[in-house]
């Protein structure tokens, strides 16, 4: 999952324009600067471009976690659908590893991030 993505199916599930965010966001957001982010045009926005895009979209705490994270670095699927599923789970630990430069290969399934998670944890 890139930050590309997560802001266009956001914006999809929502039905809204980006005129209509930008209006979300108080005008603080010029519609064509989101519209650039959703296309990939623009990268690693502001912590205060995260924030108000994340009250536009009307993100639940996790989106907006993931979000955050997004604004960084893309995901790979199998760890954002945990993030998305295991609600159950603390975000610092997926944080962690969302943010953890790998050498090598990164895990590719949901059990092998789990239990890279579990490793940390245990550090």
């Amino acid at each position: 999952m890139d930050l590309a993505t997560f802001i266009a199916q956001a914006r999809d599930r929502k039905g809204l324009s980006f005129r209509d965010l930008e209006k979300r966001a108080d005008d603080l957001l010029d519609h064509a600067y989101i519209w650039r982010l959703e296309k990939g045009e623009k990268g690693a926005p502001s912590a205060a471009v995260i924030q108000k895009l994340g009250m536009a979209l009307e993100l639940d705490e996790r989106q907006r976690q993931i979000l955050g994270v997004l604004g960084q670095n893309s995901i790979p699927d199998t760890l954002y659908g945990l993030m998305e599923t295991r609600r159950d789970m603390a975000w610092g630990d997926f944080e962690a590893v969302a943010t953890m430069s790998f050498r090598g290969t990164r895990p590719a399934t949901e059990e092998s991030w789990l239990k890279l998670i579990e490793t940390i944890r245990d550090l």
